[in-house]
Formats: C-alpha cells, sequence, structure tokens
C-alpha cells in the first residue's frame, strides 16, 4: 500500500532483478544464472516487496534480457497485491498484443497492470532492430502508442484510430476489462519532448533525479506528476550505509570505460544530465553518483544514516516528486531499510506542513 502522510501519497515501487550474461558488465542485481533458480530470485524480491508495503516492482525489458511479460506472471502468480510495472518499448511489439496483454492479465487476475512507457533505448538495441526514427519522434511515435492501447482499453465499442505510426479499423479488446483495472501510466524521459508526452498522456513523467537543490531552485511543472528512479542505502548509523555501499558498488576501471562509452553514442537527455554533474559528489554527500559513473546502474544513490536520507527523499517529496522507484534490492532487509526512510520522510513532510499552517494561521 502507498506511503501516506497528511496531504501526502507515496507510490513506492521497487525492481525486479535482471538476468544477464558473461559478455556484459556484471551489475549488482543482475544475474548469469536462468532457469529456475532465477525464477526463485524473482520470486523472492517480489514477496519481500510486497511484505515490505511496495506498491509495485518495475520490470526492464531490453534486446538482452528474458520477456518482461513472463517475468509479469511470475510475479502474479506468487503475490497478492504487488503490481508489475512493465517497461514497454513500441518496437518490441503492436500496441493491441500490449492491450491484449493487459486485458489477459485482469482477466486471469483481476489485477492491475503498471505501464512504464519507453521511447528510448540502447542505441545498439535499437541499430539491431533497425528503428533509425530521431529522438523526439520516438516521443511522438510513443504517445500514439499509448493511445491506441488506453483507446482499446477503455473502450466496449470496436475502436478505430488512424495516426502518423498506427491505424486500426473496427477493433475490439476480448476480454473486456473492467474500468478499476484499467492501467497505470509512466513515462521515462527528461527532454522537452518527453515532457510533451507526459502532459499529452496525463501519465507520471519518470526522471533520474538530479540533487534536491536543483529542483528548488527550478521547481517542477505544475500541471503534471512526477516521479524518480533512485537507489537508496540507509541504516542508522551513517558510516555502516557507507561500508555497505562500497562493498556493493566497488569502483570499476572496466565498468567507468563501459560508462564512458555509452555516454558517447547516447541520445538520452537524462544520461548525459548525470554524467555532466559534479565528481566530486561521493563519500560524504548523500547523492552519490559512482554506481552510475562505474556502469553498475543507472540510478543516483542517496546514502546515509536514516535522517539525511529522510530530509533528500522530504525535500524531493516537498518539489512534488510522489511516485519513487528504488534500485534492485539485495535481499529483505535493504528493502526494511528504505522502508523506514519513506516513512520518516513522509513524517518529516506532514509536521513541515502542520508548521507552516500554524505559522499562517498566527500571521491572520
Amino acid at each position: 500500500m502507498p506511503t501516506t502522510g497528511a496531504g501526502v501519497t507515496l507510490e513506492l515501487y521497487t525492481t525486479c532483478p535482471g538476468n544477464t550474461s558473461d559478455e556484459v558488465v556484471d551489475r549488482p542485481g543482475f544475474y548469469k544464472e536462468g532457469g529456475a533458480a532465477y525464477v526463485r530470485r524473482v520470486v523472492d524480491v517480489a514477496r519481500w516487496s510486497e511484505e515490505c508495503g511496495f506498491k509495485g516492482i518495475l520490470i526492464y525489458i531490453d534486446n538482452s534480457l528474458i520477456n518482461n511479460w513472463s517475468l509479469a506472471q511470475v510475479v502474479m502468480d506468487h503475490t497478492v497485491r504487488l503490481i508489475p510495472l512493465l517497461a514497454v518499448q513500441p518496437v518490441y511489439m503492436h500496441p493491441y498484443w500490449v492491450a491484449k496483454q493487459i486485458s489477459t492479465f485482469g482477466h486471469l487476475y483481476g489485477r492491475q497492470i503498471a505501464l512504464n512507457m519507453l521511447a528510448g533505448a540502447f542505441p545498439n538495441d535499437l541499430k539491431e532492430l533497425n528503428d533509425l526514427t530521431p529522438h523526439d519522434e520516438r516521443y511522438d511515435r510513443m504517445t500514439e502508442y499509448t493511445a491506441v492501447i488506453m483507446n482499446l482499453l477503455e473502450s466496449t465499442a470496436p475502436v478505430s484510430y488512424a495516426g502518423r505510426y498506427y491505424e486500426i479499423h473496427g477493433l475490439k479488446m476480448k476480454p473486456l476489462l473492467p474500468k478499476h483495472l484499467l492501467p497505470l501510466v509512466l513515462m521515462s524521459g527528461a527532454s522537452d519532448a518527453g515532457m510533451q508526452a507526459a502532459r499529452k498522456l496525463g501519465a507520471v513523467a519518470v526522471r533520474y533525479p538530479k540533487p534536491a537543490s536543483f529542483y528548488e531552485e527550478n521547481p517542477l511543472e505544475k500541471d503534471l506528476q512526477f516521479g524518480i528512479r533512485l537507489g537508496i542505502t540507509a541504516r542508522e548509523n551513517k558510516q555502516d550505509a557507507w561500508t555497505i555501499a562500497h562493498a556493493r558498488f566497488p569502483v570499476d576501471r572496466r565498468g567507468q570505460i563501459t560508462h564512458q562509452m555509452a555516454d558517447k553514442i547516447s541520445d538520452s537527455v537524462w544520461h548525459k544530465e548525470l554524467s555532466g554533474l559534479k565528481e566530486e559528489m561521493t563519500e560524504g554527500y548523500p547523492y552519490w553518483l559512482v554506481p552510475f559513473q562505474n556502469y553498475k546502474t543507472f540510478c543516483p544513490y542517496l546514502v546515509g544514516n536514516y535522517r539525511e536520507v529522510a530530509e533528500i527523499v522530504a525535500r524531493y517529496i516537498a518539489v512534488g516528486f510522489r511516485t519513487f522507484i528504488t534500485d534492485i534490492p539485495p535481499d529483505k532487509e535493504e528493502l526494511f531499510h528504505q522502508k523506514i526512510v519513506f516513512d520518516l520522510a513522509t513524517r518529516l513532510v506532514q509536521d513541515r506542513q502542520v508548521r507552516g499552517q500554524a505559522r499562517a494561521a498566527a500571521r491572520t
């Protein structure tokens, strides 16, 4: 269930472990094992996430990973409420088939799906698929793609649609999806084209965040919902948190070279923005980029004791972020510590709201 304080409701998601191969740089949370061992790991993380009160779990997709819709079924088979947040890239399948998958899950499980709509991908993935669509046009395509999906799921009558990228004629979704099971829509992207797409779709715009101070000086747009993807390593003692963080994300020269190569060929705005931030944001500063800079993960980390990490999270909440997607957890204990941070952050925001209201009342 969401973390809730006075006037503040947070939607919390974790991230599913990935499967990988010997040919790629090792990343924490990505495993070379396959078959039953990998399924057990996915089931464990899904159950931990539900038990620790998270709403859902992000399931990646790219050319190197197994089909995330199959993993969503594993998650649903072994949890009661957890919502699979599925990364969806238009180049992989027709929008009708996405809608069909969602209506099928609704029919079989009576549960909701969330979509994390992607316009981009690894450059080599797109090259292998011969998708040469320019950056901003990929957002136009993704907007159409999502509109077709939602039109099919929301309508009880046959749907016709004629756009630049997709066209359907009198297509009806069977089985029909009950209204309360319509998918939640999130969308990754920090560019102007990404923001326009999120606005058109009414989607939650998810970002890999800069330090909270950036958003305090550059307010978020008022007509959009915002979410962020980040890692959290927090303990009661600050030094314990940093010891754990360094053990999990050691400096790796091979990873640094891979990161630098990825930044050169990527057209992702968020990737270049994070790469351009100051390198001195290392130990002692709660906002930590070393895992990102060493190609261990794609999101910044917050590291420290419960209070100082919660203070940063509270600042993100105060500027308007309400959806938080945390990185792949190594174990259940890590999710427990993250939940402590979110609960404390919500209380901090609540207390500040009460004090602000009291001061306002005193002035009148």
